[in-house]
């Protein structure tokens, strides 16, 4: 919406081309814009193959990076601070007394999920709670990841955790289905919280406690630096910007002070 409404009050139109994860796909995404010759692009990858932005970089085409950063590319970016709201999400578990909080990654390459597992990381550290690989879960940004993660955990090692951080709200989503599946009551066993305050969010039960991205702004953000760059004279002068935009815990339901009984 906000990329939509920046290009509209300046008279552009926008075409919109999605893709699941694949490298193929973004590539002809890539290739149809090359034919509509198009003034700019927002990109949204999750590939990590850099190759093709630069070489349309090099081209001389108009490029913003959303979500993501520039890897030394000469491009302009806008993305939340995932590092600082993986440690928000994590320290508001930590202050409800939750030492055992397992972690459900997203995509391995894909720089959000790393900031976010980064700022898990370090908000332990800063409590000096200890680290355990055995608590990361592997995800895919999907709720069907979030359940079979927190699936197979029950299975091998039982209820040794009293809180989960999964880095988006799909699949804290799913990791609710499964803990109730197997019996175990959230917030009352399980304190949990999301990432993104999607529009689902609040309607799930319990409502979910989360970290807010602003979609939005970052859209609006980023349709702005867009425009800027295709107005500008001399482009290859203008140095590349890059706007962090601000995250926000949205407290809700699923994430309560840690009990007696779930003290393991």
């Amino acid at each position: 919406n906000g990329i939509e409404s920046v290009a509209t009050e300046n008279g552009y139109n926008l075409i919109i081309s999605l893709n699941h994860h694949i490298t193929k796909e973004e590539l002809k995404a890539v290739n149809f814009f090359k034919a509509k010759k198009v003034d700019g692009a927002i990109l949204v990858t999750t590939s990590g193959d850099d190759d093709y932005i630069r070489s349309l970089v090099e081209e001389g085409y108009n490029i913003v990076l959303l979500d993501r950063d520039p890897h030394g590319l000469k491009v302009d970016t806008v993305k939340v601070d995932n590092f600082r709201g993986g440690y928000m999400a994590t320290e508001h578990l930590l202050n409800l007394g939750h030492s055992n909080i397992l972690f459900i990654k997203g995509i391995p390459h894909i720089d959000s999920s790393k900031e976010r597992f980064e700022g898990y990381k370090k908000a332990l550290k800063d409590k000096e709670i200890k680290f355990n690989n055995d608590f990361i879960l592997s995800g895919n940004f999907n709720v069907g990841s979030g359940y079979s993660s927190i699936e197979k955990y029950l299975d091998k090692y039982g209820l040794n955790f009293s809180a989960i951080f999964a880095s988006d709200d799909q699949m804290a989503i799913g990791a609710i289905k499964a803990l109730k599946d197997k019996g175990i009551s959230v917030p009352d066993d399980i304190s949990i919280v999301g990432f993104d305050d999607s529009y689902i969010s609040p309607y799930i039960i319990p409502p979910l406690t989360t970290i807010k991205q602003r979609r939005e702004e970052m859209g609006r953000v980023a349709a702005e630096l867009l425009l800027d760059r295709i107005s500008s004279r001399n482009k290859e002068k203008r140095t590349p910007r890059q706007v962090i935009i601000p995250v926000e815990l949205i407290e809700r339901k699923s994430a309560i002070p840690i009990s007696s009984k779930q003290r393991r």
